[in-house]
């Protein structure tokens, strides 16, 4: 029997090791490989400078090019947009910012209906945050926050890999190794549509939050830590309903740039939230006179 126990010790120790090791390799190979994915490209900023940094939901990441605006400023752009983004989210990003050591002159926030959204979260940015959620407090906070199987996520060795196969697993950390681009480095974060479905389905909604908790410990955190922050609304196609949101908003949130109605070319958009790529670039030199200029940062 104490054989057999001994064996059963022995088996337990090795898988644990194995594990142990995987989970370590994983790791290190996205913290070191070429950013494939937004967060990836984030981290690579880590002690450095980015005069201007965008962040939001898809209406970020498929909407400003900062190819354009480093062009027509001078100034260093990226796009840290993801999709799905709450403003937790964009609260988590903010702090890492402060974390990374990433030094800005300005930030700029796409807020909108979102503003109406205090639960949830971005669920790309939980994939690609993943592999880095024991790096520093804010990972594991936002983990945790997110989380009913946090413990055994973020304590079980390669588990996370394995649970989350599809999107960190091997194929991806082959890939990795690779340093098989995507077009995350190309094109600064900016991710383009393309095409028009000529979806005109769109509604803003009819009332608006007396608050939003993550709004509020944004412009806190902003406060406490120096950050200048612009908050602007990007555009939505001339056929959605209720845009009267957006004058209730600005009422919540002083200073927001309303693009909501900038765009009235149906042609420029994807979708009714979001441009293409022609709409994209136009929106992106839009913003350079209106937010940009207007700053005189």
């Amino acid at each position: 029997m104490r054989a057999f126990l001994k064996y059963i010790v022995f088996i337990f120790l090795l898988v644990v090791s194995i594990l142990s090791f995987l989970d370590y390799s994983f790791t290190k190979v996205y913290e070191n490989a070429k950013p494939r994915t937004k967060f990836q490209y984030f981290r690579s900023f880590k002690n450095k400078k980015i005069d201007y940094i965008f962040l939001g939901s898809s209406r970020v990441d498929n909407t400003i090019m900062p190819s354009i605006i480093e062009e027509q400023t001078g100034k260093t752009a990226v796009n840290l947009g993801f999709q799905a983004t709450k403003l937790g989210d964009i609260y988590t990003m903010l702090q890492l910012i402060k974390e990374y050591n990433i030094q800005t002159e300005n930030i700029f926030i796409q807020v909108d209906y979102i503003f109406n959204l205090e639960d949830g979260y971005s669920n790309v940015m939980q994939h690609e945050l993943m592999p880095f959620v024991r790096e520093n407090k804010i990972t594991k906070d936002y983990f945790y926050r997110h989380f009913s199987n946090e413990k055994q996520l973020y304590y079980v060795p390669f588990f996370r890999y394995s649970y989350f196969d599809v999107k960190i697993g091997l194929r991806e950390l082959l890939l990795n190794v690779a340093n098989k681009e995507t077009n995350i480095l190309k094109n600064k974060g900016f991710n383009a549509l393309q095409g028009n479905s000529f979806q005109h389905g769109n509604a803003l909604p009819q009332e608006i939050n007396a608050k939003n908790k993550y709004y509020d410990q944004i412009v806190a955190f902003a406060r406490i830590n120096k950050m200048s922050l612009v908050f602007f609304c990007a555009p939505f196609c001339k056929h959605t309903r209720n845009l009267d949101f957006m004058e209730k908003l600005k009422n919540k949130i002083p200073g927001l740039y309303d693009f909501s109605t900038a765009v009235a070319d149906d042609k420029m958009f994807q979708n009714c939230s979001h441009l293409n790529a022609e709409g994209a670039a136009y929106f992106s030199k839009y913003t350079i006179q209106k937010m940009l200029t207007d700053k005189k940062s």
